[in-house]
């Protein structure tokens, strides 16, 4: 990013480590965050911080929470006989919304891609059995 000072340069780059975010849109996310007020960036950056801070992964299942067991887990109203094993944390919510499915859950965290070089040893199954 020779075009931008360094600050502005850093600031996309590490946007562009984003999943799915590539060159342009890195961009257009830095621009973004310059011209929002600095009360505003301030909360975002605080957003940030906190989550890195107060989020865990649930002891039985991976879920995010920022209470271990999480709200699923600790629920004695689910039934503790199914369980539905999903990919990510928004797979979970997405299942939830149907408002049918009352057992646990256990997230991986991924999915299995021997061609991307992921295996059973990088997907978070120890706490599965």
């Amino acid at each position: 990013m020779l075009d931008y000072s360094e600050p502005v340069a850093r600031l996309i780059d590490e946007f562009k480590r984003l999943p799915g975010i590539g060159s342009k849109s890195a961009q257009r996310l830095a621009f973004f965050i310059l011209r929002r007020p600095k009360p505003e960036v301030d909360h975002f950056i605080e957003s940030l911080r906190e989550v890195k801070e107060k989020i865990v992964f649930c002891s039985i299942c991976n879920n995010v929470t920022d209470v271990d067991p999480c709200l699923y887990c600790a629920n004695p109203r689910r039934d503790r006989t199914v369980i539905c094993i999903v990919e990510e944390p928004y797979n979970l919510v997405a299942v939830e919304k149907t408002r049918s499915f009352k057992g646990l859950y256990h997230i991986l965290h991924g999915a299995l891609s021997p061609m991307r070089g992921i295996g059973p040893d990088e997907l978070m199954l120890a706490n599965l059995f």
